[in-house]
């Protein structure tokens, strides 16, 4: 069976909540979850899914180099995260 990326791979969904951002990283491919604050009353909360190639850091890692996507902040953004996050790790292969 291929490895997947899975719930006990990027901690719960209660950790977000707090705002503060989690990175891992999957052969080859850097990732780095947070949730981002809505913008105004009409928008909502956000997962904010950053991934890019190894070795570097987020911060050290050029931004040409670092794809972004959003997901609802729900359970089911959560679900879409996991799922999101095993889509792209087959575009980072070392």
């Amino acid at each position: 069976m291929e490895d997947m990326i899975d719930k006990n791979d990027i901690l719960s969904f209660a950790h977000y909540k707090k705002g503060r951002p989690f990175t891992g990283s999957f052969k080859g491919m850097r990732y780095r979850i947070v949730m981002e604050k809505a913008a105004d009353e009409d928008d909502t909360d956000k997962f904010r899914v950053d991934t890019w190639p190894e070795p570097l850091c987020f911060e050290k890692t050029k931004e040409d180099m670092i794809t972004t996507q959003r997901f609802s902040f729900t359970e089911d953004g959560y679900d879409d995260v996991i799922r999101y996050l095993n889509e792209m790790k087959g575009s980072y292969k070392i």
